[in-house]
């Protein structure tokens, strides 16, 4: 069976770049799945999962915060500003955030987009806490 190579990339690493089956990602404006044959794309990330499985079926998951994805042949880049393993995410720790991010009292429109973007990643985090 034809396989991914899937790339996942941070500012401070290259997590990791092996052979994947499918992998689903976050848009801005929806999801994406990907298999092998895939047509080419260059896409926004939005906040949330990405989900990779492998050839033997096994899935893992992890928590993305926006980025690119770009899709060439049997190639998948994706390029984030933080990933985190959801068996790693702490569901106190993800719950903390939630409630932090819940504080914030914004007064201009810059303030409002970030803490609208913290509230929307902390609720992400808190679905995902522990998942796997």
């Amino acid at each position: 069976m034809a396989e991914l190579r899937l790339i996942l990339v941070t500012p401070e690493k290259t997590l990791f770049d092996r052979e994947v089956a499918s992998i689903r990602v976050p848009l801005f404006d929806g999801a994406a799945g990907f298999y092998p044959g895939r047509a080419p794309l260059v896409g926004r990330l939005g906040i949330g999962e990405l989900r990779l499985t492998d050839a033997g079926g096994t899935s893992e998951s992890y928590f993305i915060d926006g980025g690119f994805v770009q899709v060439k042949g049997s190639l998948v880049s994706v390029l984030t500003n933080s990933s985190i393993a959801t068996r790693d995410i702490s569901r106190r720790d993800a719950d903390a955030k939630l409630a932090a991010a819940k504080e914030v009292k914004a007064r201009t429109p810059e303030e409002q987009a970030s803490a609208a973007r913290s509230l929307e990643r902390a609720r992400k985090m808190v679905s995902l806490a522990g998942r796997d």
